[in-house]
């Protein structure tokens, strides 16, 4: 009923200054369509709106609140004005919350749509676009209506200024969601057009990096945005308070100050420092992971031995024509340990070369291994040679039992990292190190940054 008699207001004033709906729009910046809307009682004027339509039809907020011109008895109290404003003020807080779902759940729509089609139809090039539709219109819906909202001149209360700022915020954060959820997205368009991305733990890895990306890169362009926006907005206000507001409209305006400041000071004292250690550290931790090679720090092998019987090998020594050059010796029968033995080979295999300790002379390739001897707690003694390319590393330990037969041991030794794999262990101890390293910085940073920080703001503060 209000909205009614406020609209046949609206358009008997209209109507009286010779205007039509479309001139109105155009002075206004909003559609004939919402002019019409106002004049109809389907919708009511933004509050923002009302001290534009009083200047343009030459009345008062208050006249076009009630829908009819005031007597100098009938003026509201500052109270009822308050009042009403207030109520006018509440309505557009749930108009702009109304907003907010729908230009969010088209994001929404559009994640769900593209992670559908690409996923489960595998069509991710079709889902890609589906989703870039939904996302323009989360965006165009959240401007476009927000605009609406912005429209008129800053407005002269307290409340009504922090729904101003709570605008711009809004669209913000809309923007910034739209941006995320498309970085995840993203991945899609790169997929050839008759294929999809595999629902798996490596794709969405990625995809929360690009979704991690591109929120970080919005965040860091657009809140300095935002503040500057607020700033100006602020600084209107604060031009034409009155005596009685200056002093609310000083504090916000303090307020955003301090949010500038911090919007400077965090990414560069903290964030910063912490990104790139942390982003060092993963490096790091990940390059042994991308190896093709398994490193063992250890492998256990065991076999019987008897006398005079050779073990299986797996090694140049199986086939190769070889000599003995030197071989260390026990000084004793009873002495255990490791004995250093070196062949010549005329023609080593190449393919072995990386496997053994191996010296090129004039005469071949000299290649040198250990022959070990451990004692049972019987004291039989067992002996062997490490030909086998595996035993070429440190061993780690050897022990000797009884079989119960005559004459047969039982061996059970550990070696490892092989030669072939020490390279590799290296690199891996190396940059799981770097990687330790680099993350406990990131941590430490943490502690250095942050009192610093917290003793610069306390010292602007002072300055506000």
């Amino acid at each position: 009923m209000e909205n009614n008699r406020m609209g046949e207001f609206l358009a008997a004033l209209r109507k009286s200054k010779g205007y039509t709906q479309q001139e109105v729009a155009d002075t206004l910046g909003v559609s004939n369509k919402t002019v019409s809307s106002w004049e109809t009682g389907a919708s009511c004027p933004d509050i923002s709106m009302l001290p534009v339509l009083a200047e343009l039809y030459g009345v008062t907020c208050d006249e076009i609140i009630h829908g009819r011109r005031l007597g100098a008895e009938e003026t509201p109290s500052p109270s009822k004005r308050k009042k009403a404003t207030e109520r006018l003020l509440q309505r557009q807080k749930t108009n702009l919350f109304t907003l907010s779902w729908i230009a969010g759940g088209l994001a929404g729509l559009a994640f769900l749509l593209t992670s559908i089609v690409g996923y489960a139809a595998l069509k991710s090039l079709l889902a890609f676009f589906l989703g870039l539709i939904f996302h323009a219109a989360s965006v165009i819906t959240a401007v476009t209506c927000i605009r609406r909202f912005q429209a008129g001149d800053p407005w002269e209360s307290e409340p009504a200024l922090r729904f101003s700022l709570s605008l711009d915020k809004a669209l913000f954060w809309l923007v910034f969601a739209n941006i995320a959820v498309f970085g995840f997205d993203l991945p899609h368009a790169f997929v050839p057009a008759e294929a999809g991305l595999l629902f798996e733990g490596e794709t969405l890895l990625l995809q929360l990096l690009f979704a991690l990306g591109a929120a970080a890169l919005t965040f860091l362009i657009g809140y300095p945005v935002l503040l500057r926006v607020q700033k100006k907005r602020l600084l209107a206000a604060v031009d034409r308070a009155s005596d009685e507001q200056s002093g609310a409209f000083t504090a916000l305006m303090r307020q955003n100050t301090l949010s500038v400041w911090r919007a400077k000071r965090i990414p560069l004292l903290i964030v910063l420092p912490f990104a790139v250690l942390l982003a060092l550290s993963l490096i790091f931790l990940a390059i042994p992971a991308s190896s093709e090679t398994d490193v063992v720090l250890q492998t256990t092998y065991t076999f019987t031995f008897r006398e005079r019987a050779t073990l299986s090998q797996n090694s140049p020594f199986e086939n190769g024509e070889y000599t003995l050059v030197s071989e260390e010796q026990p000084e004793s029968e009873n002495e255990t340990g490791k004995f250093e033995a070196v062949y010549l080979f005329p023609s080593f295999p190449e393919e072995w070369l990386g496997y053994y300790r191996t010296q090129e002379t004039a005469d071949g390739t000299l290649v040198t291994i250990y022959k070990y001897r451990a004692a049972s707690e019987e004291g039989n003694i067992a002996e062997f040679y490490a030909y086998d390319y595996r035993w070429q590393g440190e061993l780690k330990y050897i022990e000797v039992s009884e079989t119960g037969r005559e004459g047969e041991l039982y061996v059970e030794a550990a070696f490892g990292p092989s030669l072939f794999e020490q390279d590799d262990f290296t690199n891996t101890i190396l940059f799981l190190s770097l990687g330790g390293a680099f993350g406990a910085l990131a941590l430490l940073s943490f502690a250095v940054t942050i009192p610093l920080y917290l003793r610069k703001e306390r010292k602007f503060r002072k300055t506000l």
